[in-house]
């Protein structure tokens, strides 16, 4: 199944901004959150019973599974149930779903309510830091009033940090590079590296951080061919001249002049880039979003 589609066809409004789609199934409010990452679905109602029996955590316990439900939890007033985005799975099997929880609902007397509160008022679509919620008015402003501002970036240490991270998906590379082969999977490494090196020196990631963290990521993968070039001249060189690693690294830039030897560079950066960017592009998106919606408080319907 695609990203939210065919979700107006059972009367839900789709927020593509944050990955969701909410709406009403026999007078209980659900929200579904498509997960990009694992590439799942989840779907959420909260409820409460007066008297709680513990039906909801046995319906969940004995519901039927199939071949969609990886997993469903009733837990602080929230039904959550993790679903496997599969080709066979369509907008009409997750309203089904959605539907066998409403009736559950309704025959063991559970009422909807704030996930958070518990009140039996207005529930809305909501974006909480970056996680898609159902919460009432009154909790969405306490939760405003409360949140603690944002952690300050030290920018030189973000920098140093994202560095030292880099330097990692460098030994990986020349060491892949040294049993003879070029491993696609280094970019990955290097450009999350990078990242946690500026996360974990920096205190947090920000915007900035993003964008010089992937700067650095391209930049290191480069040193790491040259220092692999240098490497294979030094090897060649020194049976028969007392060269140094440095002395290598220092003629490079001459041998980069030789048209096959750039040639083969160019090759195994392509491959090293190409791969990087494709298998960082969901890391970097769920950074990026991360940082966008860090602090931000806010109703989505």
């Amino acid at each position: 199944m695609k990203k939210l589609v065919g979700f107006e066809q059972i009367g839900f409004t789709v927020n593509s901004q944050y990955n969701c789609a909410y709406g009403t199934i026999d007078g209980y409010q659900f929200v579904v959150t498509f997960l990009p990452q694992p590439r799942q679905y989840s779907i959420m109602t909260t409820v409460k019973a007066d008297e709680e029996t513990g039906a909801m955590e046995q319906y969940l316990e004995n519901m039927d599974k199939g071949t969609f439900i990886n997993w469903a939890v009733y837990k602080d007033n929230a039904v959550v149930i993790n679903v496997k985005n599969q080709k066979a799975l369509d907008v009409w099997a997750l309203q089904k779903i959605m539907q066998d929880v409403a009736l559950a609902s309704s025959q063991n007397g559970y009422v909807q309510c704030c996930r958070h509160c518990g009140e039996e008022v207005a529930i809305y679509p909501s974006s909480i830091n970056g996680h898609i919620d159902l919460a009432c008015e009154s909790c969405l402003a306490r939760f405003t009033s409360q949140q603690p501002p944002i952690k300050d970036v030290n920018l030189p240490l973000g920098i140093v940090g994202s560095l030292i991270g880099s330097v990692i998906g460098i030994a990986v590379w020349v060491l892949i590079y040294q049993l003879g082969y070029v491993a696609g999977i280094t970019g990955f490494i290097m450009a999350v590296c990078a990242f946690k090196g500026y996360e974990l020196l920096g205190g947090r990631i920000d915007k900035k951080g993003v964008y010089i963290a992937i700067i650095i990521s391209i930049i290191m993968l480069a040193v790491a061919e040259m220092i692999c070039l240098g490497i294979e001249i030094h090897a060649l060189y020194s049976d028969y001249y007392a060269i140094s690693f440095f002395d290598a690294m220092s003629v490079v830039p001459s041998f980069l002049g030789e048209s096959e030897i750039m040639g083969a560079v160019l090759g195994d950066l392509g491959f090293g880039y190409v791969f990087m960017a494709v298998a960082s592009f969901s890391y970097i998106r769920n950074i990026q979003k991360r940082v966008n919606t860090e602090g931000v408080i806010e109703r989505i319907g």
